[in-house]
């Protein structure tokens, strides 16, 4: 890399480039014929700008693997240099192990990760011992050296037990088939949670049909319908003046917050009463992911972002659920942040 720099600037006519000068063990198989065999230069001369993108290729395949460290670098640094010893370590010890869950012995934990990988290997063995010949599996070494890879065949669909295929069936028959409405209203006389739309000013509202307004709006914004859809003149409750009364003064994302919050005291009252609840989790681990949206008018929260919208921008609504199916929270971020941040 250090000599790229002087080759790059070397003319041609000056004096062609040798293969001497170069590394020939940096091209692999795929580049050599771009590297040494360019019919358009003079015998044994060597393809500068072929070799130059070879060689930075090779880097950064190499920054990739970590076969190779930059430093000063976040990114490309070696992170076993930043790892803790001595005082420093004894001193942090007890709250990084915490706070990654690892309260047994490390011993132990190290012999527990080498079980699941053993048993990984044999149950790998054993399939393919049961398919016999026909698996085509295999270990390829590159030319010229290399990184070994492992080549199997794509396998197809081991397909479905009959007692799966029991199950399904047997699961789809017990569910009933309701309307969304209905559900919520039943969800309802389990929680309470609509009882957490409360007006704007915190007045105690005398009006009539209020849940059916409240329902009809959660699902209609769940369902991205708009309000046509729903709006019936012949309803006091479901009349176009009505919904736009109850949306504008009841649906705040105070209001949300708190139905979720009861929604999942709930949920947390089925976990440990209910078997099946328990074998999901325990409610501590979360999955949070964004959703990417185009924001065609000018926001806040709008960046630009070509990889996701182009020459337009957007927001990310992100989402978090936990291990019990039960939202926990959202919020609306910029556009550009990484999910993860």
């Amino acid at each position: 890399m250090r000599r790229l720099p002087a080759l790059s600037r070397r003319r041609f006519k000056d004096r062609p480039l040798l293969p001497r000068e170069v590394d020939a063990e940096l091209a692999p198989a795929m580049w050599k014929r771009a590297v040494f065999s360019n019919t358009k230069l003079p015998q044994d001369a060597v393809d500068r700008a072929a070799y130059v993108v070879c060689v930075r290729e090779q880097l950064h395949g190499a920054l990739n693997r970590r076969d190779v460290f930059a430093a000063p670098s976040n990114r490309w640094a070696d992170p076993r240099a930043r790892l803790l010893d001595g005082p420093q370590w004894e001193a942090m010890c007890a709250d990084l192990l915490a706070g990654l869950s690892l309260a047994e012995d490390a011993g132990e934990h190290l012999a527990q990760l080498a079980r699941g990988l053993d048993a990984a290997w044999r149950q790998m063995a054993d399939r393919l011992e049961e398919a016999g010949t026909d698996a085509q599996v295999e270990i390829v070494v590159p030319e010229g050296g290399g990184r070994a890879r492992l080549s199997a065949d794509k396998l197809g669909a081991a397909g479905e037990r009959e007692s799966l295929t029991w199950l399904k069936a047997t699961t789809q028959a017990t569910l009933p088939r309701i309307d969304l409405p209905d559900l919520l209203f039943e969800v309802h006389s389990w929680t309470g949670f609509l009882d957490a739309f409360g007006h704007v000013s915190e007045r105690r509202t005398r009006m009539e049909g209020l849940l059916v307004s409240l329902v009809t709006l959660l699902v209609a914004g769940s369902c991205n319908i708009g309000l046509t859809p729903v709006i019936d003149p012949e309803n006091k409750a479901l009349t176009r003046s009505r919904l736009s009364h109850v949306d504008r003064n009841y649906l705040r994302a105070d209001t949300i917050t708190g139905a979720n919050a009861a929604l999942i005291t709930a949920q947390s009252r089925i976990e440990s009463r209910i078997e099946p609840a328990q074998m999901w989790g325990g409610g501590l681990l979360a999955s949070v992911d964004g959703l990417r949206f185009v924001v065609p008018i000018k926001s806040i929260n709008t960046r630009p972002s070509p990889k996701y919208y182009g020459y337009k921008r957007g927001v990310t609504w992100l989402n978090a659920v936990n291990d019990q199916v039960a939202g926990i929270g959202a919020m609306v971020v910029g556009g550009t942040p990484r999910d993860s941040l």
